[in-house]
């Protein structure tokens, strides 16, 4: 049995679709899994540290900024639709090359091309939507899928269509660990107060930048008290080594960190973006959390955010509104209050959905079967 993944793009698309893969292959071990992904370098630096046979095409996103002009606009996406229209043709060779029993999108403009084509020559599909807001792909191509998968419940109501409500796959890599265990790898003490703040699987430069304007604001009896894990992306790292130290701040800055388990095991608030791969771990790990969502992708991480601090789990800060004192606020209110920092780790952790990887996964062998 081969069956065919397509994942790109982001951390948020590719680890759920990788912890999909071993829980096909803990099922049956004889199951070959295919991956089709880009040649982003997020892409590449996920995919080159494990054991699949990974194929790439090359699409690049379409020019989606408002413009009145249709002749301009159209001009502006001509670049994309000569680049879609090449790259569409490779994945539809390469499905009939490879024959897979069944082909999985987890969003992204690759599924577009991959979900039609495999769909077009009768192979059976399945889109899973990881956001409560569905992307435009996975919006498109719902309606020639054979199933659709939703992380969340609420999900549904935006499909025309039935969906399976699964949950989100985490990570198998991923184990909670004593935060002293966690603390000591990292060279940290236990009894300090410990912020994680990254801005997704491709770092934010915004968030770098506004989240130092609000430490330099503290107090110094709470700088004191601080320990920091900061995931930077590949930008800003060395600044923000110097920072740290010009602050006397202990902190472990990472461009990538690689044992995320260690990261969210040690913290005691993680600051960041509010993708669905990001709110799906923290509710593993039971963590509260300040979201200052991505303020574009259709807003869908805004979304992400509200429903995580309508359950009491989350503070939600916008970028449009969001200052370096305002942050510095919401900050020193979490380090103060313990009780209101304890109840939102609870909220979190129940708002965890176990096995849906082995439920989308028994999913996809139920349509391989047919």
């Amino acid at each position: 049995m081969k069956i065919l993944i397509c994942a790109a793009g982001s951390g948020g698309h590719i680890y759920p679709a990788l912890s999909l893969a071993q829980s096909l292959q803990a099922a049956d071990k004889n199951i070959k899994i295919l991956f089709l992904s880009n040649k982003k370098a997020i892409s590449k630096n996920i995919f080159e540290k494990i054991d699949y046979k990974v194929f790439t095409a090359d699409f690049i996103s379409p020019y989606t900024a408002k413009q009145t002009n249709p002749f301009k606009f159209f001009l502006k996406n001509l670049g994309f639709l000569l680049k879609f229209s090449t790259e569409a043709i490779k994945v539809f060779f390469l499905i009939i090359q490879i024959k897979p029993d069944v082909v999985i999108g987890f969003g992204g403009i690759i599924s577009i091309a991959a979900i039609s084509f495999a769909r077009l020559i009768g192979i059976p599909t399945l889109i899973h939507e990881q956001n409560i807001v569905p992307g435009i792909a996975n919006k498109l191509i719902s309606v020639y899928a054979t199933k659709v998968a939703v992380g969340f419940k609420q999900s549904s109501k935006y499909f025309k269509r039935d969906s399976v409500f699964t949950g989100n796959p985490i990570r198998q890599d991923f184990e909670k660990i004593d935060k002293a265990i966690a603390c000591k790898s990292l060279g940290f003490e236990k009894n300090i107060f410990t912020l994680l703040v990254f801005g997704g699987s491709q770092g934010s430069r915004f968030l770098n930048t506004c989240f130092t304007q609000a430490i330099e604001k503290l107090e110094y009896n709470l700088k004191d008290c601080l320990q920091i894990i900061h995931i930077s992306g590949t930008m800003d790292v060395s600044a923000l080594v110097d920072f740290y130290q010009n602050q006397n701040i202990k902190a472990k800055v990472f461009s990538y960190c690689s044992k995320m388990s260690i990261a969210y095991s040690a913290a005691d608030i993680v600051i960041g973006r509010a993708g669905a791969g990001t709110i799906n771990e923290l509710c593993f790990f039971a963590k509260p959390a300040i979201f200052i969502p991505y303020p574009h992708a259709s807003g869908h991480q805004k979304v992400n955010a509200e429903f995580m601090q309508k359950h009491g789990a989350a503070c939600l800060l916008l970028e449009n509104n969001l200052t370096a004192d305002n942050l510095q606020k919401e900050i020193r209110h979490l380090i103060e209050k313990k009780d209101v920092l304890s109840r939102m780790s609870q909220k979190s952790g129940e708002l965890f959905v176990p096995g849906a990887e082995s439920k989308l996964a028994q999913l996809v062998l139920a349509m391989a079967k047919k």
